[in-house]
């Protein structure tokens, strides 16, 4: 499948539970809801959106980076209703320039879950259709992930997708409220 082809159209994905689909402005109350939790927030580096208004607008936002080949948004949900709710959203971007630029450049993933669907194996399911979507779709040689040295939890999800750790950056980015600079860990998945 060449990129333009891939962006005329949302790649949606399916697996045994889930469907990875295209986010709307009427999911942004839901997805606004489980943002407000602060367990979900914290190892990431913001607070999530301020008000349904702010979501409606990241949204909004995250489509025209995806129509502008940047950015592939999936909002996850249970189940193949094209209405179901969205539990958590899963990111994957270059980390420069465009998706026509890849495998030029790394792929970045990034993702979150509500807290009331963890550890039920949900955001390993996600991933891992991602994953497998990019190996046949896009080529990339390399998958990464940025994550805190204390999400304990990511880490080993990580490493039992195969990802492998590759070492602290220090002070590597700030939180977009707090402006502490923040350490992370590297991981790749290469191909």
């Amino acid at each position: 499948m060449s990129v333009s082809t891939l962006f005329s159209s949302f790649p949606v994905l399916y697996t045994k539970r889930l469907m990875l689909r295209q986010m709307e402005a009427s999911d942004a109350e839901e997805i606004f809801t489980y943002y407000r939790n602060p367990h979900v927030t914290e190892h990431l580096d913001w607070h999530g959106p301020a008000s349904v208004e702010n979501t409606r607008e990241l949204i909004a936002a995250w489509n025209q980076a995806y129509a502008d080949r940047r950015i592939i948004p999936w909002g996850i949900s249970l189940g193949a209703a094209s209405r179901s709710n969205i539990l958590g959203t899963i990111l994957l971007m270059p980390t420069r320039g465009v998706f026509d630029d890849t495998p030029q450049y790394p792929l970045t993933v990034g993702y979150d879950l509500n807290a009331e669907y963890w550890n039920k194996g949900i955001m390993s399911e996600a991933l891992q259709a991602v994953i497998g979507f990019s190996r046949e779709h896009l080529g990339p040689r390399r998958i990464q992930a940025e994550v805190y040295p204390e999400n304990t939890s990511s880490l080993k999800l990580l490493k039992k997708l195969g990802f492998e750790e590759e070492g602290l950056l220090r002070q590597y980015m700030m939180h977009e409220v707090t402006k502490q600079l923040l350490d992370v860990i590297m991981l790749a998945l290469l191909f």
